[in-house]
């Protein structure tokens, strides 16, 4: 799937919302659903500073030109906002 068919399917996914606070429970709900990474991963070299939070981001060269990242954090809010942008980057390239 192409980058801009993703980022249009969490566009509408988030579409159907009339309240905000739908659209943030649903980021939560997002974040909740991400496994995460291993405890081993959270460490200053995929940590992501500068967050209120404690998040951290590790990318996975898949041996071609395309990569995966796994991504988490302390909050579900952060979490669910980093596992949008994982599923937009995932296997791209």
């Amino acid at each position: 799937m192409k980058l801009s068919d993703k980022k249009k399917e969490i566009k509408e996914m988030f579409e159907v919302f009339d309240d905000p606070m739908d659209k943030y429970i649903q980021i939560i709900e997002l974040g909740k659903k991400n496994s995460g990474i291993s405890h081993n991963d959270k460490n200053d070299s995929n940590r992501i500073f500068g967050c209120a939070s404690l998040a951290w981001i590790k990318t996975l060269n898949n041996g071609d030109s395309t990569y995966n990242i796994l991504v988490d954090s302390d909050t579900f809010i952060v979490k669910g906002l980093l596992s949008i942008l994982k599923y937009i980057l995932d296997g791209a390239s």
